[in-house]
């Protein structure tokens, strides 16, 4: 017989499991490190970006203010010299009108440069410088004085000098602009860099994860197989330890059923002829004593006659409760009838019998268990329901037998683990014993209804 262990023994953690975690865990931790990462050069990436954008962006728009200066003061010089070959009004109009919009645009580059030092300070004094030169020329035209080559040489260096000094600001704007925007390419390559980076470092951890995760599982497919096989095996030996106290409880109940046959027999023979025979020795002994004799042992012969009846009625009792004589001589129906009035005599306890007018035919062994079934559910209902109506049904089918009882008592709760149940037990293994049906429906304060079916 093998030796079955139903408790599991306390495993410690498994190595591999804990591994499992512990690089879960650090795939985590690096996944997160790089996906901050990536949002961190992401973010350096946009910054440098928007810086490059708006150095360009100011330098384009003091490239534009440098170009409309150049273009005013060309405009005013040709509209000088126009003057003064044609003496036309609307040269001077245009000669005046832009004068203004020199000054404006000077200092708008005024306020702009104000920080840059001194180029913009001496554009500003060019500028302002043949500005001024042309307007003296013009209004020494407009007085009426002819135009002298003097005049206009001078105009012309000063805007020689001027354009000089603007042609080096241009100069150092574009450079200023080929500077920024090749820092903006430079921030732009190491950030493509460091996300390529990122990004393969990203595939590895995944892969390592994907290869993680298929380890775990292949190791959790490795540990359901494994509980699987002993479970099987478990299930083996308990179908084995089951069958082995299914088949000892059938052997002692079928021994039990001998032993009260045997003991039955031998109360009915031998006591019961011994308990006969002393009740006939007393009645020939009250007959043959002589009248004096008699008056004298009386009272003494009639409590020696009813303890002799006494004991034979026990000897009965006792005997049907081993063997149930109507049983085997009259059939269930009848033996049922017998149990239920001997139940109802000693109990007030209405009990509701609907039992067939025919005796089935059943056989000896299902009739005993049916019986011993009714005989533990009223025993049962005696001492531990407090009912006060019990029902008992009994109906043969063409391939079973239907046992009912059920009664109003205060019920139980069928999973208490204080509850005793060895007339349940009992029951049960009457019942699967013969390959049949067990339902039992209770609770606390609800009765009991037994419903057993057996086939015949």
């Amino acid at each position: 017989m093998p030796n079955l262990s139903l408790a599991t023994p306390t495993r410690a953690p498994s190595p591999g499991r804990n591994g499992l975690r512990v690089n879960a865990h650090l795939y985590l931790a690096v996944g997160m490190a790089l996906l901050i990462g990536m949002l961190v050069a992401s973010y350096m990436q946009a910054s440098a970006g928007l810086d490059a954008m708006k150095q360009f962006d100011r330098a384009t728009q003091r490239a534009d203010q440098l170009d409309r200066l150049n273009q005013l003061l060309a405009d005013a010089q040709s509209a000088n010299r126009g003057y003064a070959l044609t003496r036309d009004p609307l040269y001077l109009d245009t000669f005046r009108a832009t004068l203004p919009a020199i000054q404006d645009t000077l200092g708008v580059i005024k306020a702009e440069y104000k920080d840059d030092g001194d180029d913009a300070s001496k554009l500003v004094e060019y500028a302002h410088g043949a500005a001024a030169r042309m307007d003296i020329t013009t209004r020494l035209m407009e007085s009426g004085k002819p135009p002298r080559k003097s005049w206009f040489d001078e105009s012309t260096v000063a805007m020689a000098a001027y354009r000089r000094q603007h042609h080096a600001m241009k100069a150092a704007l574009l450079a200023e602009n080929r500077q920024n925007v090749q820092q903006s390419v430079n921030g732009f390559e190491n950030a493509r860099i460091v996300t390529v980076l990122l990004a393969i470092a990203s595939l590895l951890l995944l892969l390592l994860s994907v290869s993680q995760k298929q380890k775990g599982q292949e190791l959790r497919d490795e540990i359901q197989r494994m509980l699987e096989a002993k479970n099987e095996r478990l299930e083996r030996e308990v179908n084995y330890r089951t069958q082995e106290l299914t088949s000892l409880a059938t052997y002692l109940t079928e021994v039990r059923e001998k032993e009260k046959l045997h003991l039955a027999r031998e109360m009915h023979d031998e006591l019961g002829a011994l308990l006969t025979a002393a009740k006939l020795d007393a009645d020939w002994i009250e007959r043959t004593l002589p009248p004096e004799s008699q008056a004298l042992v009386a009272q003494r012969l009639a409590r020696l006659r009813q303890s002799l009846i006494s004991g034979i009625t026990l000897k009965r009792r006792i005997t049907n409760d081993l063997r149930p004589a109507l049983l085997y001589d009259l059939g269930l129906v009848e033996a049922l009838k017998a149990l239920i009035a001997e139940f109802q005599a000693g109990e007030e306890i209405e009990v509701k019998a609907d039992l067939p007018e025919s005796e089935p035919e059943l056989s000896e062994a299902l009739s005993l268990s049916l019986f011993r079934i009714v005989q533990e559910a009223l025993t049962n209902i005696r001492k531990y329901a407090q009912a006060h109506r019990v029902e008992i049904s009994l109906r043969p089918t063409p391939t079973a037998i239907e046992l009912s009882i059920a009664d109003d008592g205060v019920g139980f709760d069928p999973a208490s683990p204080k509850l005793a149940r060895h007339g349940l037990a009992g029951i049960k293994h009457r019942v699967f014993t013969h390959g049949g049906e067990l339902d039992i429906r209770t609770a606390p304060g609800a009765g009991v209804i037994l419903r057993a079916v057996l086939p015949v």
